[in-house]
Formats: C-alpha cells, sequence, structure tokens
C-alpha cells in the first residue's frame, strides 16, 4: 500500500463510527465539535508544506502539536498528571526511535510488519499507563513525532528532512487505532471478568444458604 493511503482509510472509517453512533464508544469525554474541527484543520494541514533550511514540515505536526497542547490544558487534574502524560509520551518517543533504528541495522529482529509491531507496542504502554481517551492521543501524539524527530535528526546526513511525511502519518492513524481498540477490548474484558467474579458469588450464596437450610 503506498504511504498516505492507509491514514485516508483509517480516518475515513473514523468518521463513519463517529457518525453511526460510536462516539462515546471510542472518544466519549471529547465533544463532537472538537472531534469536527481536528478532522477538518487535520486535513487542511495534510496539503500544505513549510519549506525549512534542512527540510520541510507538513502543516499538520505543528496543527497536532496545538491540539495536543490544547488536550494537556484542559485535562483535569494537577501539573503532576499533565507531566506523567508528557514522560510517557518521551518514552513512547525513546520506543519508536529504537524499533525504527533497529529495523535499519537488524531488519531481521522484528518479526513481521515493523509498523503494526510499533503500533502495538505503543499502544501497549498507552493502554496500561493512561486511561483517558484524550490523554492517550496526546501522549501517543508526542511520543511518534519525538521518535520521528530523533530518527531524522540521526539521519540528517544522508536524505534531508521530511517532518511530517505521508509514512508517519500513517503511523499515527495506525497508532492510534490500535491503542483505542486495545483500550476497549481491555474494558470490556475487565468488564465481563467483573461481571463473572459477581455471578461466582451470587452461586456460592446461593449454595451456602440452600446448604444452610437443608441443615
Amino acid at each position: 500500500m503506498n504511504p498516505g493511503y492507509l491514514s485516508w482509510l483509517l480516518m475515513i472509517i473514523t468518521m463513519i463510527l463517529f457518525a453511526s453512533g460510536w462516539k462515546d464508544l471510542l472518544l466519549k469525554s471529547v465533544p463532537s465539535k472538537v472531534i469536527l474541527l481536528f478532522f477538518v484543520t487535520w486535513i487542511i494541514g495534510t496539503y500544505l508544506v513549510i519549506p525549512l533550511p534542512l527540510g520541510t514540515l507538513a502543516v499538520w505536526v505543528p496543527v497536532l502539536l496545538l491540539w495536543v497542547i490544547c488536550i494537556l490544558w484542559r485535562l483535569p487534574g494537577a501539573l503532576l498528571s499533565k507531566l506523567h502524560i508528557v514522560s510517557v509520551g518521551a518514552l513512547m518517543g525513546s520506543l519508536s526511535f529504537f524499533m525504527q533504528e533497529t529495523v535499519q541495522l537488524m531488519p531481521a529482529s522484528i518479526y513481521g510488519n515493523m509498523e503494526l509491531v510499533m503500533a502495538l507496542a505503543i499502544g501497549v504502554l498507552a493502554v496500561t499507563t493512561i486511561k483517558l481517551p484524550s490523554a492517550q492521543i496526546a501522549a501517543v501524539s508526542i511520543g511518534l513525532l519525538l521518535g520521528e524527530g530523533y530518527f531524522l535528526y540521526i539521519s540528517r546526513r544522508h536524505f534531508s528532512m521530511e517532518l511530517g511525511s505521508l509514512t508517519l502519518q500513517d503511523r499515527w492513524w495506525l497508532t492510534l487505532v490500535v491503542t483505542r481498540s486495545l483500550s476497549i477490548g481491555l474494558m470490556y474484558t475487565l468488564l465481563a471478568g467483573k461481571h463473572g467474579i459477581i455471578g461466582m458469588k451470587n452461586v456460592i450464596k446461593a449454595s451456602v444458604k440452600k446448604i444452610s437450610s437443608k441443615d
């Protein structure tokens, strides 16, 4: 699949899900107007590029950074909880950079599709450390942008820097979809486990009462 196709495919699927009433499940804490504004600014930003002395910068990157700042600003809690999200994002950035460098140096060390493996690794990290959907988006965005920045800086002698490439767009959308899918799957697994435990307790209580009544 050519770079850029996956991001558009996932974005269209996400729009359809939101329009079909799945917003409360996917992004419950985010208003519909904010989601619509994000899609509009994202689509506009993908077609604009800023030339820089060392390369190019796609406009969707600073747009995404502005959204991350807005998310962190509006998140409830003290400054420490927001710094936690930033620190998790920095850890994701290191993980992303490490995996990209590993593929460059030892291609056989990562089995399967590298982008999917990276999305799963970052998604698991996001789900296990952050609960709020908007905070997960902020951390994933910080991580992928930092990882791409590290990689481009290290490789600047070999090719010009292109921050905001179509490949990065695909990676961002894939990681976001994987993260939210893992989060929703974990939520339903825990919910099913909770109901199962409650059901077992009720069965045990009923059995104990039945035995007591016989005695």
